[in-house]
């Protein structure tokens, strides 16, 4: 069975653009991107590889362990 944790600082989200780990993002409970790779992000917002455009204030993001 999958763990997953939830990304909330700054270092999380850093760590999974370094070592390109895929992430799923949730927004209102529902699942908006699975196996989402992060390509940049700053305080507002997480850039997928595909170019998705993610709001951190309105989603959860979670890594799979």
């Amino acid at each position: 069975m999958l763990k997953q944790r939830q990304l909330n600082v700054h270092a999380d989200f850093e760590r999974m653009r370094v070592f390109q780990q895929p992430i799923s993002i949730f927004l209102q409970g529902e699942l908006v991107g699975e196996n989402v790779i992060i390509q940049s992000h700053d305080d507002e917002y997480v850039l997928g590889t595909n170019g998705e455009r993610f709001v951190k204030a309105n989603c959860q993001f979670f890594n799979k362990r």
